[in-house]
Protein backbone atom coordinates (compact mmCIF):
# COMPACT_ATOMS: atom_id res chain seq x y z
CA UNK A 1 0.00 0.00 0.00
CA UNK A 2 1.45 3.43 -0.94
CA UNK A 3 1.64 6.33 1.42
CA UNK A 4 2.32 10.11 0.51
CA UNK A 5 4.82 11.39 3.22
CA UNK A 6 4.57 14.45 4.54
CA UNK A 7 8.38 14.85 4.70
CA UNK A 8 10.08 16.69 1.40
CA UNK A 9 6.26 18.70 0.43
CA UNK A 10 7.12 21.54 -1.27
CA UNK A 11 4.94 24.50 -1.14
CA UNK A 12 5.54 27.76 -3.24
CA UNK A 13 3.57 30.66 -4.17
CA UNK A 14 3.60 33.50 -7.45
CA UNK A 15 4.70 36.59 -6.04
CA UNK A 16 5.72 39.17 -8.88
CA UNK A 17 5.03 36.99 -11.34
CA UNK A 18 7.91 34.41 -10.16
CA UNK A 19 7.29 30.90 -8.59
CA UNK A 20 9.06 31.73 -5.06
CA UNK A 21 9.71 28.15 -3.13
CA UNK A 22 8.96 28.56 0.73
CA UNK A 23 11.68 26.52 2.32
CA UNK A 24 12.35 25.61 6.02
CA UNK A 25 8.84 25.65 7.56
CA UNK A 26 8.24 23.55 10.63
CA UNK A 27 4.43 23.48 9.97
CA UNK A 28 1.88 24.17 7.34
CA UNK A 29 -2.04 23.30 7.41
CA UNK A 30 -4.76 23.95 4.79
CA UNK A 31 -7.32 24.76 7.07
CA UNK A 32 -11.10 23.40 6.69
CA UNK A 33 -13.99 24.93 4.64
CA UNK A 34 -17.64 25.49 5.93
CA UNK A 35 -20.46 26.01 4.19
CA UNK A 36 -23.65 28.17 4.62
CA UNK A 37 -26.69 26.76 5.35
CA UNK A 38 -29.84 27.71 3.29
CA UNK A 39 -33.15 26.36 5.11
CA UNK A 40 -35.35 24.88 2.72
CA UNK A 41 -37.76 23.01 5.01
CA UNK A 42 -41.70 22.57 3.85
CA UNK A 43 -44.04 24.05 6.58
CA UNK A 44 -45.78 20.62 6.56
CA UNK A 45 -42.35 18.52 7.24
CA UNK A 46 -41.23 16.70 10.28
CA UNK A 47 -37.60 17.61 9.89
CA UNK A 48 -35.75 20.45 8.73
CA UNK A 49 -34.14 20.36 5.13
CA UNK A 50 -31.04 22.31 4.17
CA UNK A 51 -29.88 23.03 0.74
CA UNK A 52 -25.91 23.63 0.92
CA UNK A 53 -24.66 27.64 0.59
CA UNK A 54 -21.76 29.69 0.06
CA UNK A 55 -18.28 28.21 0.59
CA UNK A 56 -16.54 30.14 3.38
CA UNK A 57 -12.97 28.82 2.74
CA UNK A 58 -11.05 28.04 5.92
CA UNK A 59 -7.91 29.50 7.54
CA UNK A 60 -4.67 27.68 7.43
CA UNK A 61 -1.30 28.65 8.83
CA UNK A 62 2.62 28.48 7.59
CA UNK A 63 4.57 28.29 10.92
CA UNK A 64 8.42 28.78 10.75
CA UNK A 65 11.41 28.38 13.00
CA UNK A 66 12.96 32.30 11.60
CA UNK A 67 16.59 32.28 9.67
CA UNK A 68 16.96 35.98 8.97
CA UNK A 69 19.71 34.68 6.60
CA UNK A 70 16.75 32.35 4.50
CA UNK A 71 15.40 34.76 2.03
CA UNK A 72 11.93 33.12 1.96
CA UNK A 73 11.85 33.40 5.28
CA UNK A 74 11.98 36.95 4.64
CA UNK A 75 9.60 37.26 2.31
CA UNK A 76 6.81 35.67 4.14
CA UNK A 77 6.86 38.42 6.56
CA UNK A 78 7.40 40.38 3.75
CA UNK A 79 4.51 38.82 2.08
CA UNK A 80 2.09 38.63 4.86
CA UNK A 81 2.92 42.75 5.84
CA UNK A 82 1.78 43.38 2.01
CA UNK A 83 -1.70 41.13 2.52
CA UNK A 84 -1.47 40.86 -1.09
CA UNK A 85 -3.86 37.60 -2.22
CA UNK A 86 -1.36 35.51 -4.42
CA UNK A 87 -2.01 31.70 -5.82
CA UNK A 88 -0.33 29.56 -3.67
CA UNK A 89 0.84 25.74 -5.07
CA UNK A 90 1.97 22.74 -2.65
CA UNK A 91 4.09 20.30 -4.03
CA UNK A 92 3.74 16.24 -2.67
CA UNK A 93 7.19 14.51 -1.93
CA UNK A 94 6.67 12.22 -5.18
CA UNK A 95 9.08 14.32 -6.44
CA UNK A 96 11.17 17.62 -6.13
CA UNK A 97 10.45 19.63 -9.62
CA UNK A 98 9.35 22.73 -8.85
CA UNK A 99 6.47 24.84 -11.19
CA UNK A 100 7.36 27.23 -14.14
CA UNK A 101 6.37 30.95 -13.95
CA UNK A 102 5.75 31.61 -17.88
CA UNK A 103 5.55 35.59 -17.80
CA UNK A 104 4.77 35.90 -21.04
CA UNK A 105 1.06 34.09 -20.69
CA UNK A 106 1.23 34.76 -17.43
CA UNK A 107 0.16 31.09 -16.16
CA UNK A 108 2.03 28.70 -14.12
CA UNK A 109 3.23 24.94 -15.47
CA UNK A 110 2.99 22.35 -12.68
CA UNK A 111 5.00 19.53 -13.21
CA UNK A 112 3.30 15.38 -13.29
CA UNK A 113 5.52 13.86 -11.07
CA UNK A 114 3.90 15.04 -8.02
CA UNK A 115 0.34 15.75 -6.56
CA UNK A 116 -0.39 19.26 -6.27
CA UNK A 117 -2.58 21.30 -4.21
CA UNK A 118 -3.78 24.88 -5.25
CA UNK A 119 -5.17 27.87 -3.52
CA UNK A 120 -5.75 30.94 -3.66
CA UNK A 121 -5.00 33.33 -0.44
CA UNK A 122 -3.11 35.98 1.88
CA UNK A 123 -1.00 35.19 5.17
CA UNK A 124 -2.30 37.97 8.26
CA UNK A 125 0.76 40.10 9.19
CA UNK A 126 2.01 38.59 12.92
CA UNK A 127 4.85 39.65 15.28
CA UNK A 128 6.97 36.32 16.56
CA UNK A 129 5.23 34.21 19.07
CA UNK A 130 6.00 34.09 22.57
CA UNK A 131 9.64 34.06 23.56
CA UNK A 132 10.94 31.39 25.94
CA UNK A 133 14.05 30.19 27.44
CA UNK A 134 15.63 27.45 25.47
CA UNK A 135 13.89 27.89 21.89
CA UNK A 136 14.19 29.35 18.86
CA UNK A 137 12.47 32.70 17.39
CA UNK A 138 8.78 31.51 15.90
CA UNK A 139 6.69 32.91 13.56
CA UNK A 140 3.24 31.25 12.86
CA UNK A 141 1.08 33.20 10.29
CA UNK A 142 -2.45 32.54 9.55
CA UNK A 143 -3.40 31.84 6.06
CA UNK A 144 -6.90 33.11 4.93
CA UNK A 145 -7.73 30.96 1.76
CA UNK A 146 -9.90 32.96 -0.61
CA UNK A 147 -10.91 29.79 -2.82
CA UNK A 148 -10.81 26.25 -2.31
CA UNK A 149 -8.62 23.41 -1.94
CA UNK A 150 -7.90 21.94 -6.12
CA UNK A 151 -6.10 19.09 -6.15
CA UNK A 152 -4.14 17.71 -9.52
CA UNK A 153 -2.91 14.49 -8.94
CA UNK A 154 0.18 12.99 -10.65
CA UNK A 155 0.21 11.69 -14.15
CA UNK A 156 0.38 8.65 -14.27
CA UNK A 157 -1.89 7.89 -11.29
CA UNK A 158 -1.61 4.03 -10.29
CA UNK A 159 -5.42 2.62 -9.48
CA UNK A 160 -5.27 -0.51 -7.75
CA UNK A 161 -8.53 -2.65 -7.60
Amino acid sequence: MARVKTQKTHIYAVVNKEAVRFSCYSGFGFGQDSFGKIEATCMDSDTKDYERGLRDPGEGSIAIQLDDENASHLKLIQLADSGEKVEWYVGSSHAETPPEYDTATDTIDLPGDRIWWTFEGYLNPVAPDDLAQDSLVTYSFTLVRTSGVTTIFRDPTPVTP
